[in-house]
């Protein structure tokens, strides 16, 4: 069991991702994470409420899965629990024009590409330099 207070020790310059959850065009969430659960969020193909197994917790618990297995459960706050059950696209930040601007939920993803919306981005290059 992983909880936010585990995801939230990522240290800058660590090997990970800046991962962000995408509903709709919509980034609703964003945050760096450690590389060992990067998979957890980019390659599950289900996640399920496990909140009724853990009354004492004041959000959600979720369980990934993969394959029909057991990939982790993560304690977590009923905004993000919700957005993780929801089916986002949870996109690598690094790998899209414009990831390294985004701040949610100021952007939306377009299928190909980040549009920032509290800002204007005339001049500011596409890729990290």
């Amino acid at each position: 069991m992983i909880t936010d207070s585990i995801l939230d020790e990522y240290v800058a310059g660590s090997d990970g991702a800046a991962l962000v959850w995408v509903i709709d065009g919509d980034c609703l969430y964003d945050i760096p994470v450690d590389i060992k659960y990067v998979p957890m969020f980019t390659e599950s193909d289900q996640v399920i409420d496990i909140s009724d197994q853990y009354p004492e917790h004041d959000g959600l618990t979720v369980r990934f899965m993969k394959n029909g297995e057991i990939v982790e459960d993560l304690q977590t706050t009923e905004y993000f629990g919700s957005i993780l059950l929801s089916e986002p696209q949870v996109l690598d930040l690094e790998k899209y024009p414009y990831g390294r601007y985004v701040q949610s939920p100021y952007a939306k993803f377009d299928g190909e590409k980040f549009i920032i919306t509290n800002r204007d981005m005339t001049g500011y290059p596409e890729w990290y330099e």
